[in-house]
């Protein structure tokens, strides 16, 4: 009997950051989160199809952008209001 769909061998499926990658997109920044919810579907594409470490790079790759969009949009909306 194969193993579950979350996990392959000893590793389990790394996290998609779908969450995050909704509120980048609707609150800070829509091309990041935008970005973000791209890579963060690779991830279940990637280990799906086996690709392990596609997956790991892709689940990393959402985060970072994430992250990224964040930064920028706190910084955008901080001007904005001490512009306003």
């Amino acid at each position: 009997m194969p193993p579950p769909s979350h996990v392959r061998g000893e590793e389990a499926k790394p996290p998609t950051h779908w969450p995050l990658s909704i509120v980048v997109f609707l609150l800070f920044w829509l091309l990041f989160g935008a970005i973000a919810m791209y890579y963060s579907s690779q991830v279940t594409t990637r280990w799906r199809s086996g690709d392990v470490a596609g997956a790991q790079q892709a689940s990393k790759s959402a985060l970072i952008v994430n992250l990224i969009g964040i930064g920028v949009g706190l910084l955008f909306w901080i001007l904005v209001i001490a512009a306003g």
